[in-house]
This record gives C-alpha cells, structure tokens and sequence, in this order.
C-alpha cells in the first residue's frame, strides 16, 4: 500500500520538474533573443532584404505563412514584388518548404 500511494507522489514530481526546466528554458531563450536584438539595433543592422523584400513585408509574409494565410501571403508578395499570381504563389510554396 505504501508504494501505491508514493507513485502519484512520484508523478507530481516529474512533472513539476519537467515544468520548470521547460519554463527556464524558454527565458533563457527569450534573454538570448533580446540581447541579440539590442545587439542589431546597436549596430544600426537591417535585416537582409530578400528578392528584394524589405524585412518587415517579409516577416509578415511569414507570419502568414505561419497562420496558414497563404493567399494574403500572396497579395503582400505580389505588392511588394509585382510578380504575377502564379510567381508569388510557387514563391510562397518554395518558401513553405524551406521552413
């Protein structure tokens, strides 16, 4: 009987332990995004312009991407490129598959 009542006891734990040191790690990985970020804005760097789109349309492209809005994804694409409908869509797919 005494094992049976330590083993929900033993669970607790673990999980509690798994909590945490995911919990750490992701501020470890938030301090470590900030101090890079500080870094950049230090140095006065823009992200790289790809196919020449500035880094602000194409972060939100990506978030589009992310959000499975791929048709906006595509109007942005075509805005910032003036590239056709089928252009900016087989773009949009070869960048789907380069995540």
């Amino acid at each position: 009987m005494y094992i049976a009542e330590l083993v929900p006891v033993a669970i607790l734990v673990v999980l509690l332990l798994v909590l945490i040191t995911v919990n750490s790690t992701g501020r470890a990985v938030d301090r470590v995004e900030r101090k890079v970020d500080r870094v950049i804005k230090h140095l006065g760097i823009e992200g790289p312009a790809v196919d020449g789109i500035l880094p602000e349309t194409l972060a939100e492209i990506d978030r589009c991407i992310w959000s499975d809005r791929r048709a906006e994804a595509t109007r942005l694409y075509r805005q910032a490129t003036g590239h056709t409908a089928v252009e900016a869509r087989a773009w949009i797919e070869r960048r789907v598959a380069s995540y």
